[in-house]
C-alpha cells in the first residue's frame, strides 16, 4: 500500500528520507512512465525541486508545527490555474496561451498549506471532450492496465495519484469528473457541496453544477486536503451516536437494469457487508432516475455549449472531434427545455431531500461499469443512459467516491456516497467507516515499485 499524508510526514520528521528525495523520486517516475500513462500535461521539475529543498530546510531548523500538507506532492487538473504555467485545457485551442499569472484560489490554499505542485494533470478537453486521440497529450491510460479508461474528465488526476506520480490531485467534477477516475482508479475523492469551493481561476464549463475537490488515497487523506481547501471546515471528533444509516433504491427504481452483471454483484455484496458491520441499510423511494438523468444533462450540455459555442464555431480546426461534437449538439437545446431543466433541478433536489430524511447517505455504485479500453469510450456515454454521477451535482449534495472490489479484470470497481448539504464532516466519518468495511488493498503494477515507507 502506498503511504498516507501522515505516514509520509513521519517519515520526513524521522529523517528516513527527505522531501526532495520523495520528490525528485516522484519526477523520475512521471518521465519514465509518461509515453504509457500519459498522466500530465506538464510538470516543473525545477521549481518542485526547489520547493521541497526549502521545506526541507524548515524541517532541519526545527520552528513551529509543520503545515498541513507540508512535503506533499499535488497535481492539479489542467483547467485550473497554476501561477507559471500554461492552462492549456489539453486543447490545440490553447497552443499560444500564456502562463497563467496568478495561482487559483484552490491552488493558493494547498500552496499556503504546504503542498507541492508537480504540474497539470491530463484532463478530456476543457474537462468536456471525452478520452480522444487528436489532442496535444494522448490520453490519460489506466495504471491498473495499460489501455484501459482512468475515468474522466479529470483522467490525469486518477493516474497520478494511482501511479504514485504525486501523493495526490486536485480536480474538478461537473457530472461525475472527480468520483469516475476514483472509482476506476481505486482512491478516494471528494466532491463537496455546491459553493463550498470558490472557483476563481478554474476554467468554467457549467456554472450550475461545476465543483473543485480533491482525490486521494484514503478518505483521512481526502479530508485533510478538504480541510485545507474550505476554510472553517471542522472534522467531525468521535464516532456517530447512533448506528449510520445508508439509503439504496428500491428496486422499482431501475438500478438493477442499468447495472453491468459485475457491479451489480459487486453492490450487493457491500450492502450485505454494511449491514454485517452494523450500518442500516434502509431502501428508500428515490426522485425518478430518468428526471434526474435528463436534468441534469439538459443543463450541462446547453452551459457548455454557451461557453464554447462561439469559439469552437470561429476556432472549428482548433477543437478535438468529440468535443466540438458534443458542443454542436449542446446549441440544438431550446432556452425553453432548458428553462424547464433548471425547474426541475429545484424540485429535484427538494424531492432527494425528503427522500433522505433521517438518513446519513445514499448508497450507490461509483460507475455502472467496470473500466474498458479507451478506444472504445462512446462519444456520448455519458447521455446514452442515466448517469449515477451527476444526481449530486444536479442537488448540490456532497458525494465521496470509495473503491470496493477488484473485477475479474483486475480493474478497481467503487461505491458512493451522497451526503447532506454542508455535511462534509459526517460523510467523511461516514466514509471511514465503510472503508474500514470494504478494505479495498492493492496497487497497480504497472510501473509499481516499492515505495521507500513500505
Amino acid at each position: 500500500m502506498l503511504p498516507s499524508i501522515t505516514r509520509l510526514q513521519t517519515a520526513y520528521r524521522q529523517g528516513e528520507f527527505t522531501i526532495e528525495d520523495e520528490v525528485a523520486r516522484q519526477l523520475a517516475r512521471i518521465e519514465a512512465s509518461q509515453k504509457i500513462l500519459s498522466a500530465y500535461v506538464s510538470w516543473d521539475t525545477e521549481a518542485a525541486l526547489a520547493q521541497a529543498r526549502r521545506q526541507d530546510e524548515r524541517l532541519r531548523e526545527g520552528t513551529g508545527t509543520l503545515a498541513p500538507l507540508h512535503g506533499i506532492t499535488v497535481s492539479v487538473k489542467d483547467i485550473i490555474d497554476v501561477a507559471g504555467m500554461r492552462t492549456s485545457g489539453c486543447s490545440h485551442s490553447r497552443r499560444d496561451a500564456a502562463p497563467a499569472v496568478t495561482d487559483a484560489l484552490v491552488v493558493q490554499r494547498l500552496r499556503a498549506a504546504g503542498a507541492i505542485i508537480l504540474g497539470k494533470a491530463n484532463c478530456h478537453e476543457f474537462a468536456f471532450g471525452g478520452p480522444s486521440f487528436d489532442l496535444p497529450v494522448p490520453p490519460a491510460t489506466n495504471p491498473w492496465k495499460a489501455g484501459y479508461f482512468p475515468g474522466g474528465s479529470s483522467s490525469g488526476s486518477g493516474t497520478s495519484v494511482a501511479g504514485d506520480l504525486c501523493h495526490a490531485s486536485l480536480g474538478t467534477d461537473t457530472a461525475g469528473s472527480i468520483r469516475l477516475p476514483s472509482t476506476h482508479c481505486g482512491l478516494t475523492g471528494l466532491k463537496p457541496t455546491y459553493g463550498a469551493l470558490g472557483l476563481e481561476g478554474v476554467c468554467a464549463l457549467s456554472l450550475t453544477l461545476d465543483h473543485a475537490g480533491p482525490i486521494a488515497r484514503s478518505v483521512t487523506d481526502c479530508e485533510r486536503i478538504h480541510q485545507v481547501l474550505c476554510p472553517g471546515y471542522r472534522p467531525r471528533t468521535g464516532d456517530a451516536a447512533h448506528p449510520w444509516r445508508v439509503a439504496v433504491p428500491l428496486d422499482d427504481w431501475g438500478l438493477q437494469n442499468l447495472l453491468r452483471p459485475e457491479v451489480a454483484q459487486m453492490f450487493a455484496g457491500v450492502q450485505e457487508r454494511l449491514a454485517r458491520a452494523g450500518i442500516v441499510v434502509c431502501p428508500v423511494s428515490l426522485p425518478d432516475l430518468q428526471a434526474l438523468h435528463v436534468a441534469s444533462a439538459i443543463i450541462m450540455m446547453a452551459e457548455v455549449a454557451y461557453v464554447f459555442g462561439p469559439q469552437v464555431r470561429a476556432h472549428f480546426e482548433d477543437y478535438g472531434r468529440i468535443f466540438r461534437n458534443r458542443i454542436l449538439v449542446g446549441e440544438r437545446i431550446e432556452a425553453s427545455s432548458y428553462l424547464q431543466a433548471c425547474q426541475d433541478r429545484l424540485h429535484l433536489t427538494a424531492e432527494m431531500a425528503a427522500a433522505l430524511n433521517g438518513m446519513d447517505a445514499l448508497l450507490l455504485p461509483g460507475a455502472a461499469a467496470v473500466a474498458g479500453p479507451l478506444a472504445e469510450v462512446d462519444t456520448f456515454y455519458f447521455l446514452q443512459e442515466a448517469n449515477l454521477n451527476a444526481i449530486a451535482n444536479l442537488t448540490g449534495q456532497p458525494a465521496l467516491a470509495l473503491p470496493s472490489a477488484l473485477s475479474a479484470g483486475d480493474v478497481p470497481m467503487g461505491i458512493q456516497l451522497l451526503g447532506r448539504h454542508h455535511e462534509e464532516a459526517a460523510l467523511f466519518s461516514l466514509g471511514r467507516a465503510v472503508e474500514r468495511v470494504l478494505v479495498f488493498e492493492g496497487q497497480p503494477e504497472l510501473f509499481s515499485s516499492p515505495h521507500p515507507c513500505s
